[in-house]
């Protein structure tokens, strides 16, 4: 069941977050309170939109959050963190987390986000539509 992300799940996101990200194949260090505070400024972002999916037992099977951002005459989303719990990958759950934000933001053409290149996470962002971008580049600092 998908339903629309609030700050009354966050908890049981933070949960899978820092599972996931501290595992392979990210390898990162995160602590609860970090990833709350990430994941909480996400949801109190203008114009934020997430959904979240439980099973039948309750469990949080993943979620899915970002925001809109005005380009010219257009909105476009900004899909910020999106996690499928590993166990259940492969079985559809994040292509319908992106098809129940695709139905809440209808409308909504330009979408993107920012993940590893050649990794499994790419390869499911291209086969739901998303493609690298042509003109832009990641840059960073330091």
């Amino acid at each position: 069941m998908i339903t629309t992300l609030s700050t009354d799940a966050l908890g049981a996101c933070v949960a899978l977050y820092v599972d996931i990200f501290n595992a392979p194949p990210w390898n990162e260090s995160w602590k609860a309170e970090d990833a709350a505070q990430r994941l909480g400024d996400f949801l109190a972002t203008p114009r934020a939109h997430g959904v979240f999916s439980r099973d039948s037992d309750g469990e949080l099977l993943g979620f899915a959050v970002g925001h809109l951002e005005r380009s010219g005459v257009d909105d476009h989303f900004l899909l910020k963190e999106m996690c499928v719990r590993p166990s259940r990958q492969r079985e559809g759950h994040g292509t319908r987390l992106l098809g129940a934000l695709a139905k809440h933001l209808e409308g909504v053409r330009h979408w993107y986000l920012l993940t590893a290149r050649d990794s499994d996470a790419s390869a499911f962002y291209e086969r739901n539509g998303f493609r690298p971008a042509g003109r832009m580049g990641v840059f960073v600092r330091p």
